[in-house]
């Protein structure tokens, strides 16, 4: 199954961490997906993708996975979101059918665009602590039982990116200078 990623996990670190295994691991190469527009999700530091007739979203197509990495990804993405068939535009000019995570609706759109180097500059470190804790849910509860305590997950996480911030902060201006 080919898959194109137009959010977070076209970042390798998120990618490794969700799949279980390094994307160079897979094939992948850039495309394109016209038609849609890349919007961040109110209240989180993930996007969804909405029609837009002249939209165009960058992303990852990527092919190779196992059984197993799917369900992981199904794990990652919740009941949130389901696949559905698109067309991708590849850097040689060809098209390619794959399959996006698309918003089932129950999302909504914080009215604000989301861009890949913009999360990796400002959330990535805290999304990393996040996925972390969600995905060690992998396999003791289903999807659903884990997306329930999703907002419990994602403070605790919170609490420990705040926690190691202060150290290093507290650290830093102990070091002579």
């Amino acid at each position: 199954m080919r898959l194109f990623f137009f959010g977070t996990l076209q970042d390798p670190d998120l990618f490794a961490l969700v799949i279980g295994r390094p994307m160079a691991a897979l094939a992948t190469q850039p495309a394109t997906l016209l038609g849609r527009q890349s919007r961040k999700v109110k209240g989180e530091s993930y996007p969804i993708l909405l029609p837009h007739p002249d939209g165009r979203v960058d992303g990852l197509l990527v092919e190779g996975f196992t059984g197993d990495e799917l369900d992981r990804m199904q794990f990652f993405e919740s009941d949130d979101y389901a696949l559905q068939p698109v067309d991708v535009a590849l850097a040689n000019g060809s098209r390619a059918e794959a399959q996006i995570y698309a918003s089932t609706g129950a999302l909504e759109d914080a009215g604000e665009p989301w861009h890949l180097e913009a999360w990796q500059a400002t959330e990535k470190p805290r999304t990393l602590m996040h996925h972390e804790a969600y995905m060690s849910l992998y396999g003791k509860m289903s999807s659903a039982e884990a997306a329930l305590r999703w907002p419990e997950v994602k403070a605790q996480a919170d609490r420990r990116y705040a926690e190691a911030r202060a150290e290093r902060h507290f650290a830093e201006r102990r070091r002579p200078r």
